[in-house]
């Protein structure tokens, strides 16, 4: 695994909870019952994201969901211990 790879995919989900944090505070500061209407209503657009995995996708999922289920997995432990010795950390 690529440790800047790593760390780019980090930032990116941090990034993305500060706009979602920043929106949750717009939100609530809000007074217009119209603008809060349409909020509402695009909220109530939007699909189940599962609707837009493709097929590719949920079959790895429901593998990755499958292995769990057979106790095939690693602990944070063992996977740490794995990339301290691959990348000599």
């Amino acid at each position: 695994m690529n440790l800047n790879f790593a760390v780019d995919q980090l930032s990116g989900i941090m990034n993305l909870e500060a706009r979602k944090l920043n929106l949750i505070n717009w939100i609530s500061s809000l007074q217009e019952p119209d603008l809060i209407e349409k909020l509402e209503a695009l909220q109530k657009e939007g699909s189940d994201w599962w609707d837009q995995v493709n097929k590719e996708d949920k079959q790895a999922i429901d593998e990755g969901l499958a292995q769990l289920d057979r106790g095939e997995f690693l602990t944070r432990s063992e996977v740490r211990a794995k990339v301290e010795k691959k990348h000599n950390i």
